[in-house]
């Protein structure tokens, strides 16, 4: 009767292979993990964009005295201009001097102190792009007026902001806002 001989070495190659097939179930969760960080982070913004839209247009529905004239809210034409550059817009548009406003004109809201439609209304673009700033990664906004005949009654806001990854512009970016590679927009279509 013949002796049957034992593979030796089996045993370890299987460890091994087994190791191989963990380390590869490690990575793939690794990398499931850092996506879904990203993911996060990009909801995020997306949140704090929706947020903020909403902000200013609940600024702008707050301030009774725009009803005469709601275009105080809409950027001038040199702001329009500058739309989404960094250094240039935020030089121009948050720099809006906060010493000519009284001091109480944001908690105010009233012809008396001094505050005037266009100065509340100039005072929460300022602060609306300050938040912009401090909330978002270069973040930065827009806010058209939305005619119909010769009336002003809603206002597009959009908001953008630098979202890390994206390698393309952003369809949803309005063609106006010229916005570059790597900007995100979301915009919103508010009436007073």
């Amino acid at each position: 009767m013949r002796k049957i001989s034992h593979q030796k070495g089996t045993t370890l190659i299987e460890i091994m292979v087994a190791i191989v097939v963990m380390a590869i179930g490690l990575l793939g969760l690794a990398s499931l993990q850092l996506n879904a960080l990203k993911y996060q982070k990009t909801a995020s913004q997306r949140s704090e964009a929706v947020q903020a839209a909403y902000d200013l247009g609940e600024r702008m529905r707050a301030n009774w005295l725009i009803s005469s004239d709601p275009s105080k809210y809409s950027q001038d034409r040199a702001d329009n201009e500058a739309r989404y550059k960094y250094d240039a817009y935020y030089s121009t548009t948050i720099a809006l001097d906060r010493s000519a406003l009284p001091n109480n004109c944001a908690i105010l809201m009233s012809n008396s102190a001094g505050c005037d439609a266009k100065k509340i209304a100039d005072n929460d673009k300022m602060a609306w792009l300050r938040m912009l700033e401090l909330r978002l990664a270069g973040g930065a906004g827009l806010i058209l007026p939305v005619t119909t005949g010769t009336s002003v009654s809603s206002f597009d806001i959009t908001v953008m902001w630098k979202e890390q990854g994206l390698t393309s512009t952003d369809p949803a970016c309005p063609g106006n806002a010229a916005a570059p590679v790597g900007v995100r927009c979301f915009t919103l279509r508010y009436t007073i």
